[in-house]
């Protein structure tokens, strides 16, 4: 191996650290105790977020997820005045034409990290990722575990969706 390539390649990487370190420095922190501070910082990354209340009265950010229609939900809020949140959990559903088989599910689960799986009354497949911001951390970290959860998510509606893809294909019905 070539020293040179690999002690450039740690050095590369210890500077992209110290930009990403410097650059949460200078972001501040996201807090689920501020949802508009939350909304504000996806705006930043180039989501949508529009906050909103759940059926509980605590805050709700309605946004998209690798183009589905999802939101994130605040909990450990203050029961009486709804402030306070400690933790968020981004959550996105999809709708399949046929329910989602135990040995799908069982496949998605043991194949992605950072997301749980839970199927509604019909069947269809809910992904979620649950983080506790306390608070609050670096806004970098935020945006950063804000597009895992939407790559991890992309990548379940792909497996989601390739029975009704394949099929489409099959019968010249064109892909979802």
């Amino acid at each position: 191996m070539d020293m040179t390539l690999g002690r450039n390649a740690v050095l590369g990487a210890g500077a992209w650290f110290a930009v990403a370190a410097s650059l949460a420095a200078s972001e501040g922190t996201v807090a689920a105790s501020d949802p508009a501070q939350v909304a504000g910082a996806m705006e930043a990354a180039g989501y949508v977020a529009q906050l909103d209340t759940d059926g509980y009265g605590d805050p709700l950010i309605r946004t998209t997820f690798a183009g589905y229609a999802g939101s994130i939900y605040f909990y450990g809020c203050d029961e009486a005045n709804h402030t306070g949140c400690d933790s968020i959990q981004f959550r996105v559903g999809l709708d399949r034409k046929a329910p989602v088989t135990p040995e799908l599910m069982n496949q998605i689960v043991r194949k992605y990290r950072f997301i749980a799986l839970w199927l509604d009354k019909e069947g269809d497949p809910w992904v979620n990722h649950d983080v506790y911001i306390g608070s609050g951390v670096p806004a970098a970290n935020f945006i950063a575990a804000l597009k895992a959860f939407e790559g991890n998510f992309a990548a379940v509606a792909d497996d989601v969706f390739a029975e009704e893809r394949a099929e489409a294909d099959a019968t010249g019905t064109g892909a979802r």
